[in-house]
């Protein structure tokens, strides 16, 4: 290569490493508008998640209402965690009574993050926990299958 380099004339040579010169500032201006790009999405989704969380903060140190428990006294568990479910769109695919303060649950196709966030809830208002849980992915990122037994506490 350094043969063939020397066997041109000086100005093809100057030629030459003009362009590569010109090539590489190129390359490299083109990378780093696409860093720059790249650092203000990710700056605005900073930006955007630490407001979130302030407004949930802020949410989360107001009373939000009467608690979901607390309709009636005669408000079975099933019918408390159906209408929770229901009021966070959660679609339940089977209900059923496990003693006299517990509830198997089944659901089908529901996004990780709102059942979560569903059961957090579920326990601050009415004290009911989750005793166990089983989940099976779906072929949707991030939505799952699953079976849970919730107990109220007495």
């Amino acid at each position: 290569m350094r043969a063939w380099l020397e066997s041109l004339q000086a100005r093809e040579r100057l030629i030459l490493v003009g362009g590569a010169a010109a090539v590489a500032l190129i390359v490299l201006s083109f990378g780093a508008m696409n860093l720059h790009a790249r650092t203000e999405v990710l700056r605005d989704s900073i930006g955007k998640n630490q407001r979130m969380l302030v407004e949930l903060d802020r949410v989360g140190t107001q009373p939000t209402g009467p608690a979901l428990g607390t309709a009636g006294p005669n408000q079975t568990p099933v019918v408390l965690i159906e209408s929770s479910a229901h009021a966070q769109g959660i679609q339940l695919t089977r209900t059923r009574a496990d003693g006299t303060n517990g509830v198997q649950v089944s659901f089908s196709n529901v996004a990780f993050d709102k059942l979560l966030d569903w059961l957090v809830k579920l326990e601050r208002e009415t004290s009911v926990t989750v005793e166990s849980a089983s989940f099976t992915s779906t072929k949707q990122r991030g939505v799952v299958n699953g079976q849970l037994v919730l107990r109220r506490s007495p």
